[in-house]
């Protein structure tokens, strides 16, 4: 249960500051970039150890999850870089946020709804 909760309070913090790094009005996202990127260790290195765990009654839904979260990262990745570049366009916050639904869904699934339901 401990790494539960620390993948999803780094989720959750992950998905603050990508917000708030991409609701910035300043092109300068390069704080914003760098916490993300050390959230994304933290919750790779959580994720790998969960996958031990639901992999055995559920690889299918296991590695959907993860092609989702590391397309979520790179997706995050790829806004940050256009964001950089005065290339943003304020509906890839919105793109961000349900992608972000998307994957904790499903983590919620996979996870039988631990911590919330039991």
């Amino acid at each position: 249960m401990f790494w539960l909760w620390i993948h999803l309070i780094t989720w959750v913090v992950l998905t603050i500051v990508v917000i708030a790094g991409l609701a910035v009005r300043s092109a300068n996202v390069m704080p914003w970039a760098m916490t993300a990127r050390i959230l994304y260790l933290i919750a790779i290195i959580s994720g790998v150890i969960l996958l031990w765990n639901t992999w055995q009654y559920n690889p299918v839904l296991s590695a959907i999850k993860v092609i989702l979260a590391l397309g979520l990262i790179a997706f995050i990745e790829i806004a940050f870089a256009r964001k950089q570049e005065n290339k943003f366009h304020r509906s890839l916050i919105w793109w961000a946020c349900g992608f972000c639904i998307l994957v904790g869904a499903v983590g919620l699934i996979l996870s039988q709804g631990r911590p919330f339901l039991h």
